[in-house]
């Protein structure tokens, strides 16, 4: 096998949805809710499903295969389903070969037997939190209209007393982004040391963007206030993915996100019945690669619509060649391709953000990349 599929196996995740797109909140901004359009009814992944699936991503996985559950929301699936999950996992996996699992939830229906699993299986937990009630509930709320931070507090609290490791992820929106310094204090005062910032980019049913979206303008000013509070509370006091990312960006010269890399991969999408996409950005029929039930998962990683998939920021635009922060950035994610007259421009809608964070925190970025190496 070539070496450069050998990487591609090495470096690959699962993010497993599998109770699909169904959820027990209707948030206002959810980009997965459509995907019931895609799969309708009730969507539960069997063991049938599970076993094949733990199996043959086992078989190709390198020395750390890792599995995220994700949704929708995965707690519908039930307690026990992780737990035959955990035992398929110690059944298939080769020798040497160590197994993470992630888990990306709204908390709603965690107790204390989800957080003793938790804690018993290393488990890293995603809470979806957008800040304090009179940020989260704004968008956040369940099928019943109502919100919810209140319950989801009472989640973080739950899993801080079992000691599970979490972290906080936030989607940034046209409120909360004004406000990032109060967003982060909520957070670091509630013991929270590890969080991640997700920008919101919807279009509405006319294709323009959503109301709800976090702008150009509000994204790259909560990106440098957000990076001030980073940076002022000294290292390691506080992990913040997209800082701390790209301080290994300054380390190392290259960055480990799919996000700002020149190539799409690392992670692909398992759907409730097996059905295997390359991105959940992208889980839409042009981009489905077959089921794990028809072709082994291999076979469909080594397919030409895979391969496509992952050189899908080629070629780079010349304006993003003649950028000074490209090897930062390669144009963004994918799934913010989008501009106002409607022209796949081939880099993200927040180029401009992103392109004022850099410049704004590369001094600081530096002293802090200097200090780390002279203390290795």
């Amino acid at each position: 096998m070539p070496e450069d599929k050998k990487l591609l196996f090495e470096g690959l995740s699962l993010l497993v949805k599998p109770a699909s797109a169904d959820c027990n909140l209707a948030c206002q901004y959810c980009f997965y809710m459509p995907k019931q359009q895609l799969y309708p009814g009730i969507t539960r992944m069997n063991v049938e499903i599970l076993e094949r699936m733990i199996a043959q991503y086992m078989d190709v996985a390198g020395p750390v295969a890792t599995l995220a559950w994700q949704g929708g929301e995965p707690t519908l699936m039930g307690l026990n389903f992780y737990k035959t999950a955990v035992t398929l996992e110690q059944q298939y996996k080769k020798d040497g070969q160590q197994v993470n699992n992630a888990f990306q939830t709204n908390g709603i229906l965690l107790d204390d037997d989800w957080a003793e699993f938790f804690a018993e299986n290393n488990f890293l937990i995603g809470i979806s939190m957008d800040g304090r009630a009179r940020f989260h509930d704004i968008y956040r709320k369940d099928r019943g209209s109502k919100p919810t931070h209140d319950r989801v507090l009472r989640a973080v609290k739950l899993l801080q007393r079992h000691g599970v490791e979490f972290n906080i992820l936030t989607v940034i929106n046209d409120v909360n982004a004004k406000k990032p310094e109060a967003l982060f204090n909520y957070f670091f005062d509630m013991g929270i040391r590890y969080m991640q910032f997700i920008p919101c980019l919807e279009t509405d049913e006319h294709g323009n963007v959503a109301p709800f979206s976090v702008s150009k303008d509000d994204y790259g000013e909560f990106l440098c206030r957000m990076f001030d509070k980073w940076y002022n509370m000294g290292q390691p006091e506080c992990y913040i993915r997209d800082f701390d990312e790209l301080m290994i960006y300054y380390v190392t010269g290259r960055h480990p996100s799919c996000t700002c890399s020149p190539f799409c991969n690392s992670t692909v999408v398992v759907e409730y019945n097996g059905d295997i996409y390359p991105c959940d950005f992208f889980v839409e029929p042009r981009w489905h690669l077959g089921n794990i039930s028809d072709k082994p998962l291999k076979e469909l990683l080594l397919s030409d619509k895979y391969e496509a998939f992952r050189n899908g920021k080629q070629p780079i635009t010349d304006e993003c060649q003649n950028c000074e922060y490209l090897s930062m950035c390669w144009g963004g994610c994918r799934k913010f391709y989008w501009s106002e007259s409607r022209i796949d421009q081939h880099r993200t809608y927040y180029c401009d953000a992103y392109k004022r964070f850099y410049k704004y925190s590369q001094s600081r970025f530096e002293r802090l990349a200097s200090r780390w190496k002279e203390a290795r």
